[in-house]
């Protein structure tokens, strides 16, 4: 079955400027689980840059279940933990810990469940995202809210700023981009005999919170490799179905929104490039592309050049096919497996793995990541 990445915080932009480091800055890790039970507890990780190892900062805290969002505006914290139907403000100190009672919280009383709650880095803005239905009517729909600049507050507009609907393409989940210019739209092509993930995104008003015209960013499809194969990639294989959509059967395209030529890459040009696709995502850096491999079950790691149009294998891979997270300045790359979180520190201009270690977790937990610089 086709699996997508679900990564809470994926931050692309293609004109992000790198963060400077300097020595008050703190890789934060938030995991709150596990999820679906009465008893959510939301810990704090102080994550260190060279080594890859998670300090615990403070106390766990008892929250709702849900997912994490963190901002920062000017020298102020905040993280914003929500669910399909409320969402939660927590302030914390510099290092990123919260307080222990949220500040605000708000029910969202949309009449359907909310997907993608996220906040715009520029720290005015945030919407509420829901998606629903599926092949032959995927349909989606993006709500207005601004935020208090003093005191990191939510203000719902009740303002639809988009709205979308295709047969045969249904969003996923969204997110933004590290600088906020961009709201990024992950979807899943589910219609019949096809199998695609991608990214588009809306152009962000950052003076309105307006959203702009959608436009395309990139995707990775797996080919039917047989005229009469009428399985779709997204259903249970059988092992006769394997040979229509097994090695060699997939491809990436990538369009360079900045005005530069699009690029593909297919199995005549790297290996995993060929392969079933199990899930894409894509560094803050916009240096390297992550593609879940389901044919050889492994996350293989492409340093991308937009200059040259090409993608190139570092020669780093990580097991599996996990959810994977990066921290906003892509230092940090975060795999959620089933019973732990791998931590790996990236070398961004090859996409090299240096060094790497593992968090237990029990059960389903959800994450997020933030840089701070104090």
């Amino acid at each position: 079955m086709l699996r997508l990445f679900l990564p809470v915080v994926l931050l692309l932009t293609l004109c992000a400027n790198s963060l400077a480091q300097t020595s008050s800055t703190v890789e934060v890790l938030y995991v709150a689980g596990p999820q679906g039970t009465s008893s959510v507890s939301l810990h704090t990780y102080n994550v260190n840059l060279q080594t890859a190892v998670a300090t615990q900062l403070g106390s766990a805290i008892p929250v709702h279940r849900g997912s994490i969002d963190p901002l920062t505006i000017g020298t102020s914290h905040y993280i914003y933990l929500w669910n399909s139907n409320n969402v939660w403000l927590y302030p914390t100190n510099a290092n990123g810990v919260p307080t222990t009672i949220p500040s605000q919280h708000l029910y969202f009383a949309f009449g359907r469940n909310v997907n993608s709650f996220l906040v715009n880095p520029n720290g005015k803005f945030a919407y509420a995202a829901m998606a629903w239905g599926s092949y032959p009517n995927n349909y989606a729909s993006i709500v207005l809210f601004t935020i208090d600049q003093s005191t990191g507050k939510l203000t719902n507009t009740h303002q639809v700023v988009a709205s979308y609907s295709h047969p045969y393409i249904g969003f996923t989940t969204f997110l933004f981009g590290s600088q906020g210019g961009k709201l990024f739209a992950r979807w899943l092509d589910d219609g019949p005999h096809t199998g695609a993930i991608g990214f588009d995104y809306y152009p962000v008003n950052q003076t309105t919170g307006q959203l702009g015209k959608l436009q395309s960013l990139f995707y990775a499809q797996t080919f039917e490799c047989q005229t009469s194969c009428d399985v779709t990639v997204t259903g249970a294989l059988s092992a006769a179905d394997g040979v229509c959509c097994g090695p060699g059967s997939g491809s990436i395209e990538i369009s360079h929104n900045s005005g530069g030529p699009n690029f593909g890459c297919g199995a005549s040009d790297q290996t995993f490039c060929g392969d079933d696709v199990g899930g894409l995502a894509i560094d803050p850096a916009n240096t390297n592309l992550f593609f879940a491999d389901a044919t050889v079950n492994e996350t293989v790691i492409g340093n991308i050049d937009f200059t040259t149009s090409k993608l190139t294998p570092s020669g780093s891979t990580i097991p599996g096919i996990p959810s994977v997270y990066f921290s906003p300045d892509s230092r940090l790359v975060y795999a959620v497996n089933s019973n732990d979180i791998g931590i790996y520190s990236l070398h961004t201009s090859t996409g090299a793995l240096t060094a790497n270690t593992t968090l237990p977790d029990s059960g389903t937990v959800n994450i997020a990541t933030a840089t701070l610089h104090n």
